[in-house]
This record gives structure tokens, C-alpha cells and sequence, in this order.
């Protein structure tokens, strides 16, 4: 029976510390603007964002920063408020707020059509901010152009220089990349050989899905929008710059052309499962992709899914709920048009005990390293 292994990035192949120090930074900024600039958030908080199922920093700081005007100004409240985030944040130094300690985001019920922070926003997370704050806040997370926290989150992902480059935008801060320089590879040595050599001799059909930013899709035209290519930055790390991919830029690309949002087909929505399948398959991108997008934007079933073998095993491999998720849905949908698919979830927890009892929930079977997750693989 044909094997495919579809691999989460962050958590998965690559020590995701770059992402992590990036935040910290980016909300040591706004904290730095807000009058606290001593202000630390403990890694509990974000463990537990984490596992909530909020696994993108696009979401995380927006929630954080939210927590931390609240908290700044929960003894008063301020009547005007800048349109423009940073003038607003910029604006709570004034009014002498509070040096919170600790903060908490508050609990909210994740939504299947849209991204955590707009969800936070639907459900009416801070109410004491004002209307145009929390809008700002937490819509649009995805969006440099719109997005305040998106915007210097990205600046010291990429580094200045690259930020400037890539979005044609001046550069708020002076920054290394923190992706070149914190990111760290997961796969040890040994398992690295096995997986690859299982991988080259066609033993594994293997294909990476991320929510990273990435590039666009090969064989993609008239490209305008800015597509940073930082799922591509992770491949080249492992060594591995030609392993299968779908990432969140090759998503756009698609959800641009189709007028759909590209939350409708990024994990755990189906359809970038379905896409990273027939990229491991061997199918080329834009047509994996368009293929996925027109069956799950209900225009048709694409012939191209005929070439997958009428029976096969589908694994996944991750550290958060969002790629299970998708892969389940994904088989479902296969299944329905008669395919025999046998989906196995794979959890990688480093001794995260938050993230193995969320995932051992949902009936993930979880290790703690790439050496014992293999030898259950039988890889």
C-alpha cells in the first residue's frame, strides 16, 4: 500500500525559536511604546495559546497585545483613542497606566471560518478596548498592509533590510532576521538519514504543509502581492530545499484567484491536506492546488485526484491539532468519492505536556522525539 507522510513545519522539522523570539520581541515593542517596557510575558501564556489551538503568532500577539492594554488600563478609561494602533498604544503611556505583571487572554470559541484572533473579535474579547482598538487588533492578522502587529512581527522575522525588500514598506525597527538566527532544525542525525532515505526511494511520498508564509506556486503568473518565503527558509534549513510543499503563500495565490478567503482552504479547513497529497504524488502545484480549491469551493470533483492509488495510508505528523484536523477532513472527503484511505496521527511534543494532552485527546498517539516516532512508523 502506498505511504504518504505529510509534515507539519514548526514543532515538527524546525525548532520554531526564531518565530517565538520574534514574538517576545514584537511585544517588548509594544509593551516598550505602552510605558511598560519591563514587561515580560511568561511562556505558560503562550503554551497555553498553544493549546488552545492558536498555534500562529499572527494570532498570538494580537491577543497578547490586547491583554496587555487591557490589563495596562483596566483602573481607567481613556476616551479618545487614536484610530492608528501604534499612535493608540503610543497614547497609553500618557494616561500613566498600570505596569501589569502577568496577563491572561481571556477563553474563546474558535470559529472553522475564520483565523483565532478574528474569532477572538466575533466573540467580543475586550470589551473595555474601544471599537476601532479591537478592530484593529484583531482583524485582518494576515495582512501586513492592515495589520499593526502583522507589520512588526514581520520586520523582525525577516530582518529590516528583507522586510523593506519584500513589502516595499519603512521599517520601524533595526533587526536582524530572527529566523536565520534562532531557527533551529528538529530531525536529529540519524533520523534525518532514515526519513530522507525512505523519502528518495520512493518508500514515502512525503510533502510539507505549513502555515508559514511562503512563495507562490510554481508555474504561478502576474504576481504582485509581497510572498515572503519563510516555510521556504525552514526547508533550507534541514537541508531539504526540494521537499514538496504547501504553505500559506501558495494558498493565497489560489484563494486570490478563486475571490476565496484563504482561510477557507488553510489548515484545518481540507483543502491544503488535499493539495499537500497530490504534491507528495508527484502532482505540480498549481494544479494540486486549483485542483483542491474548485472541489472544496464546491465547483467540482477534479479528475486530477485520479491519480492517487484507490487505496492508501495517509500520515500525518504534528505538534497542534490544525494538520490532523485538516487530513481527517481531507480523507473524509476522499472516502465519499470511493477511496479506501487509512489516515494514522502522529504527535511530536518534545515533552510539551500541554500539547500531548490536547492532541492524545483527539485521539493522537504522541512522542517526545523523532528517533521513537519512527521506529512506531516502521520508517
Amino acid at each position: 500500500m502506498k505511504r504518504f507522510v505529510l509534515l507539519d513545519i514548526d514543532g515538527v522539522l524546525v525548532r520554531p525559536l526564531g518565530y517565538r523570539a520574534a514574538l517576545r520581541a514584537s511585544l517588548a515593542t509594544f509593551a516598550g511604546w505602552m510605558g511598560c517596557a519591563d514587561f515580560q510575558v511568561e511562556e505558560e501564556v503562550i503554551g497555553d495559546l498553544e493549546a488552545r489551538g492558536i498555534s500562529s503568532e499572527f494570532d498570538m500577539l494580537p491577543l497578547l497585545v490586547g491583554a496587555l492594554l487591557s490589563a495596562a488600563l483596566s483602573e481607567q478609561s481613556m476616551r479618545e483613542f487614536p484610530e492608528d494602533l501604534v499612535e493608540a498604544v503610543k497614547s497609553v503611556s500618557i494616561a500613566s497606566p498600570l505596569k501589569p505583571e502577568a496577563i491572561h487572554v481571556p477563553l474563546f470559541s474558535l470559529q472553522d471560518d475564520c483565523f483565532p484572533a478574528e474569532a477572538a473579535y466575533r466573540s467580543g474579547l475586550y470589551p473595555g478596548l474601544p471599537e476601532t482598538v479591537r478592530r484593529s487588533l484583531l482583524l485582518n492578522t494576515r495582512d501586513v498592509y492592515r495589520s499593526a502587529t502583522t507589520r512588526l512581527f514581520q520586520q523582525f522575522v525577516l530582518g529590516s533590510q528583507r522586510f523593506e525588500q519584500v513589502y516595499g514598506l519603512p521599517a520601524q525597527v533595526q533587526s536582524v532576521s530572527y529566523l536565520q538566527e534562532y531557527d533551529q532544525p528538529l530531525l536529529d542525525s540519524l533520523s534525518r538519514k532514515r526519513l530522507e532515505r525512505a523519502w528518495r526511494s520512493s518508500t514515502i511520498h512525503i510533502a510539507a504543509m505549513t502555515a508559514r508564509p511562503s512563495l507562490p506556486p510554481r508555474g504561478a503568473v502576474t504576481v504582485v502581492e509581497p510572498y515572503p518565503p519563510e516555510a521556504e527558509t525552514a526547508l533550507e534549513l534541514i537541508g531539504w530545499p526540494d521537499l514538496p510543499l504547501i504553505g500559506l503563500g501558495k494558498l493565497e495565490y489560489v484563494a486570490r484567484k478563486a475571490n476565496l478567503p484563504v482561510e477557507n482552504l488553510l489548515k484545518p479547513a481540507p483543502a491544503q491536506a488535499l493539495a499537500a497529497i497530490l504534491v507528495a504524488s508527484g502532482e505540480e502545484e498549481l494544479v494540486a492546488l486549483e485542483a483542491a480549491s474548485a472541489w472544496l469551493s464546491g465547483r467540482a470533483y477534479s479528475s486530477t485526484f485520479d491519480h492517487l492509488p484507490g487505496e492508501f495510508e495517509l500520515n500525518i505528523v504534528e505538534d497542534t491539532l490544525g494538520g490532523v484536523r485538516s487530513v481527517r477532513a481531507a480523507a473524509e472527503l476522499l472516502r465519499q468519492s470511493g477511496y479506501r484511505v487509512d489516515v494514522r496521527a502522529w504527535g511530536l511534543t518534545e515533552g510539551n505536556r500541554s500539547k500531548r494532552a490536547t492532541l492524545e485527546d483527539a485521539g493522537v498517539r504522541c512522542f517526545d522525539t523523532w528517533g521513537e516516532l519512527l521506529k512506531e512508523m516502521e520508517i
